[in-house]
């Protein structure tokens, strides 16, 4: 039972998670969120397009552009500066999914899209509006952040809630196995009176039909039993008469012929 309820319990659980794994992540790559601290590049992202937007209006776009293709930023991200047009301030073309994640950003909020896009919209020291896009590389430090980040509380509530539904499911499928192969046990040491709870009966499903299957396999036994042995002392009731007669009159000649007679017969009517 115990070997089961484990196998049961597991293979539910891992299937379990394994969804909820496929679920969260592809909702955090996929689909379009709003990314708050703690995260890293939430806390970043003001610092960083404060930079940028202070050295676009110093230096103009020939500034901006060594800012945005310096080694600093050119390992984990590419970066582009909008203005209120949504133009890119060194006319370079954006893809449709930045535009549209562009035009979905508020003031002090970034945003991203599945994953490697992100837009964070402010207003410069001058009073400039600007959107920020960082165009991230993918790497499996994100992949962590998507499977627990800022949801870490949310994550582990969802563990305990995942664990008990998995173990009350193994537990509900298990316990009526083990309380049939208890009974058949029983049976088997030749207790024909022995029944599955009456628990496991009320289930409505197919451990309930095994049951009552199981009991009336037994009932049957029962009865086959009951009438072989009524059959036996029938049998040996009605033979019991007979074999006494018998007996009785092998007994009479026994002592009619003994040495101890004459050894004469008389004939009837002589």
């Amino acid at each position: 039972m115990h070997r089961l309820f484990l196998k049961i319990f597991f293979w539910y659980w891992l299937t379990a998670w394994g969804m909820i794994a496929i679920v969260l992540l592809g909702s955090r790559l996929t689909g379009m969120r709003q990314v708050s601290a703690p995260n890293m590049y939430a806390t970043v992202a003001p610092i960083l397009a404060a930079e940028a937007a202070k050295t676009y209006e110093s230096g103009g776009p020939e500034a901006f552009a060594r800012f945005s293709q310096s080694d600093v930023h050119d390992h984990e991200r590419q970066i582009f500066l909008l203005d209120g047009s949504y133009k890119d301030v060194l006319s370079q073309p954006l893809s449709d999914d930045g535009l549209r994640l562009a035009r979905a950003a508020k003031n002090g909020q970034l945003v991203v899209l599945r994953g490697h896009i992100a837009a964070y919209k402010f207003v410069s020291s001058t009073g400039h509006p600007y959107i920020l896009m960082l165009y991230l590389k993918s790497d499996f430090r994100r992949i962590g952040d998507a499977l627990v980040g800022d949801g870490l509380p949310f994550s582990i509530s969802l563990v305990l809630l995942v664990t008990l539904l998995c173990l009350a499911l193994a537990y509900h499928i298990a316990s009526p196995i083990h309380s049939i192969q208890s009974t058949a046990r029983r049976v088997a040491q030749g207790d024909l009176k022995a029944r599955v709870p009456s628990s496991v009966s009320r289930r409505y499903d197919e451990l309930a039909a095994l049951a009552k299957d199981f009991d009336s396999m037994v009932n049957r036994l029962d009865s086959l039993i009951q009438t072989q042995k009524n059959l036996l002392n029938s049998v040996s009731h009605e033979l019991r008469s007979p074999l006494a007669r018998i007996n009785l009159s092998l007994a009479l000649l026994k002592n009619r012929f003994s040495p101890d007679s004459d050894g004469t017969i008389s004939a009837s009517g002589s």
